[in-house]
């Protein structure tokens, strides 16, 4: 004999649950769907299930507009109240007749003659969403124990909730099989057990309100060939649950065909944007909409992520429009369509905040769901040559050679993927203020969130408050994911260099304040920066000192060329003053000049390039040089074959280029300001300086006093050797991760 499966979703609603849902659709008098029976059942039977019902709440009118079609049966989703306590649940009932369901209405004030009356004709049932908080119900271990007594079905798969949640229903479920346990929650209650069977069985249910999702998660009985066997197999428990991937998509379509249908029938919606919506929302087949869309918006995707996807590129249409027409429509057009595009993310943060709930209940049942620890590390500047891309190329490798579950992200115009670097595609890419040479992608939001589920990610790190890492930390909130910060650059310091306004500086201050105490750990590069965080009201707890060694095989004294110097400059060259680093405003180069004209006879080297570079060029003395940027063994060359380094930036956070000269052997001179004196001890393997006069002495007592140059020296490297490279980056990792240090002190 052929062995058949009968499929049907087993919760959904229509037309007839017409009260509002929520606080807002109760304000505006919205109903919870305006889905026709019809329609959910056309579309049930195109997607190839079996056999059809509506569970609308409290009523039987939807699924009775279709009851005469075949394959239907008659079905109602029921508030029913505990008589002892104040809790309420939703059960489902399957197959009854108009009858019972008037008989049912009368009983659902207590749960338990509700359910011996189901018991008693052998209607099926089950037990909907049972984690989930109906009208404000506190779910509680007592409770669910009580739902074990009651219910041989339960619904484990919702098609809108979390796969979390289906995980712990499920071992709930299990860990009360057996009569054995029935019997000990029956003298813990002294509730009389009205359970059928041994162990729970499940069922599944899109609960869609809006029709476009129906049929997408159902319950199946094998060999079910009727109505009558169908229910059959709900009564004794011969079931097996399945759905197409759930998404917040699924929630997404729901509340905005809802929404949709409620404004159309209060207001006239244009014509040309109707046409699109009765598309988007199903409501119409049109394929000439289909190719505007696709030719629009470049979007050719599955119907059910139509809306999502339109959201995702309504903002870039939308600026490409204000930015060649600035008017008020089109401001308007844009502001409205930046707030469409971040309600996925609070329809995500509500499921994630229900679900820690939930997660939270299940470790009353010893039931922890525990991801192996997975961290997403997100930096707007990789490829570029700057401190931050270093950080993150160091960090990279040390998690392939180490097999640390770290995954880079970075985004680009050119999307892909290289081992654990993953590059996503840019929507479009914006200049760097103050920074030319960088341009920073804007990635689609809802595939960060995607991905960060997906790949089950337990954290998130941002290293750059770029598009990429704020769009990241915002992520990981949604998701309730760790997430963690560093704060790489001095950004407000640099906004107010550039701009001259104070006040944007505060403004800047103040952002990066809301995320160091937003965040789960906040990185700073020294000393210097935690106190002056905490001074500006960052919690202590927060913040930890990262800190950075030095590669003493790269970076060492043994590297010295004698005559690399006049190779490079084409010059004979005695000893070089040397800088490296960027080349620009906020590193204060103007007293780097002002040191070199008062050593005319001294050599001046600029390692490096920047926006500052041509307006130094017309400025600078003859003495000094630029050879731009240079890098590995090169690099290490250059270092090793001058004479001290002289770093006269007051806005960085670290300098590795300091610790790097040090490691080289070349005594320092540095500034008091910032914190690129972090490793200086002063006069002891370098100089501190506090003003453009203090750096020109410090420099000259270095050029003329040889031994003194040459004590520096060695105390230079012996600093530099404190600090392991490896070991320091493997410490910044294993917090970042939320390990804990183990190599260095914890800060």
């Amino acid at each position: 004999m052929e062995n058949l499966s009968g499929r049907a979703d087993l919760h959904l609603h229509s037309k007839a649950s017409n009260k509002p849902g929520g606080w807002f659709s109760q304000l505006i008098n919205c109903p919870e769907s305006y889905a026709e029976p019809l329609e959910i059942y056309r579309r049930l039977k195109s997607r190839n299930l079996s056999f059809v019902t509506i569970t609308d709440h409290n009523t039987i009118d939807g699924v009775l507009e279709i009851a005469h079609l075949p394959d239907v049966f008659i079905s109602c989703e029921y508030t029913v109240e505990f008589p002892e306590e104040p809790a309420k649940v939703h059960v489902l009932v399957y197959g009854l007749t108009e009858k019972d369901h008037e008989e049912l209405m009368k009983l659902r004030e207590n749960i338990y003659e509700f359910v011996a009356y189901l018991k008693q004709h052998q209607i099926a049932h089950s037990l909907a969403h049972p984690l989930y908080s109906v009208q404000g119900t506190r779910i509680t271990k007592r409770l669910v124990e009580k739902f074990v007594l009651l219910f041989d079905n339960w619904e484990v798969i919702n098609g809108t909730r979390g796969d979390a949640t289906s995980q712990i229903e499920k071992k709930i479920a299990q860990i009360y099989s057996g009569w054995e346990k029935i019997r000990e929650l029956e003298e813990k209650y002294r509730i009389k057990s009205l359970r059928s069977r041994e162990y729970i069985s499940f069922t599944a249910g899109s609960d869609d309100h809006g029709g476009m999702d129906v049929g997408r998660t159902w319950t199946q009985v094998e060999g079910a060939r009727s109505v009558e066997g169908f229910l059959m197999g709900l009564r004794e428990g011969r079931t097996k649950v399945g759905s197409e991937e759930i998404t917040e998509d699924r929630l997404l379509n729901m509340i905005a065909r809802v929404g949709y249908d409620y404004v159309k029938r209060r207001y006239n919606i244009p014509q040309e944007a109707k046409g699109v919506l009765d598309y988007v929302f199903m409501y119409s087949n049109d394929p000439l909409i289909a190719i505007g869309l696709k030719y629009k918006f470049g979007i050719n995707t599955d119907r059910t992520k139509l809306l999502r996807s339109l959201i995702e590129h309504l903002p870039f249409f939308t600026w490409e429009r204000l930015t060649k027409r600035q008017s008020l429509v089109e401001l308007s057009e844009f502001i409205l369509s930046l707030l469409l595009y971040t309600f996925p993310a609070f329809v995500k943060y509500a499921q994630k905040k229900e679900e820690l709930k939930i997660k939270a209940l299940a470790k009353e049942f010893d039931i922890n769901i525990q991801k192996p620890t997975k961290i997403a590390y997100f930096t707007d500047t990789y490829r570029e040559v700057n401190g931050v891309a270093r950080t993150a190329q160091i960090m990279r490798n040390i998690a392939l050679e180490e097999d640390m579950p770290f995954h880079f992200f970075v985004c680009s115009k050119e999307g892909r993927e290289e081992g654990n670097l993953t590059s996503l595609k840019a929507l479009v890419e914006l200049p760097v203020p103050f920074y030319e040479e960088i341009r920073m992608g804007v990635p689609s939001f809802t595939e960060l969130v995607d991905i960060l589920e997906r790949e089950n990610f337990t954290g998130v790190h941002v290293s750059t408050p770029g598009p990429l890492g704020l769009m990241a930390l915002v992520a990981g909130k949604v998701l309730g994911l760790r997430t963690t910060f560093t704060f790489h650059t001095d950004i407000p310091t640099y906004v107010r260099i550039y701009t001259g306004d104070e006040e944007l500086e505060k403004i800047s201050w103040k952002l990066f304040i809301l995320i160091a105490n937003s965040v789960d750990k906040f990185f700073v590069p020294s000393e210097y920066y935690r106190n002056l965080f905490i001074s500006k009201g960052v919690n202590p707890s927060r913040i930890s000192v990262f800190l950075r060694g030095v590669d003493t095989e790269l970076f060492s004294p043994y590297k010295r060329d004698e005559n690399f110097w006049s190779s490079k400059l084409g010059r004979n060259v005695d000893r070089v003053v040397l800088y490296v680093g960027r080349v620009a405003k906020e590193k204060n180069l103007d007293t780097f000049m002002y040191v070199a004209e008062h050593f005319p006879e001294e050599t001046f080297v600029v390692v490096g390039d920047g926006p500052y570079k041509k307006e130094l060029e017309r400025k600078k003395p003859k003495n000094v040089h630029f050879v731009g940027y240079l890098k590995g063994e090169e690099l290490a060359r250059a270092y090793a074959s001058s004479y001290i380094f002289l770093f006269p930036s007051e806005t960085d956070t670290y300098a590795q280029v300091v610790l790097e000269a040090m490691a080289s052997g070349l005594p320092v001179v540095v500034s008091s300001k910032g914190a690129s004196h972090q490793h200086v001890e002063e006069g002891l393997n370098g100089f501190i300086a506090n003003s453009k006069e203090e750096f020109v002495e410090k420099v000259r007592m270095l050029l003329f006093n040889r031994d003194l140059r040459n004590r520096m020296s060695y105390e230079a490297i012996e600093k530099a050797r404190e600090l392991d490279l490896r070991k320091t980056y493997l410490d910044y990792m294993c917090t970042i991760a939320g390990f804990g240090r183990f190599a260095y002190e914890n800060r």
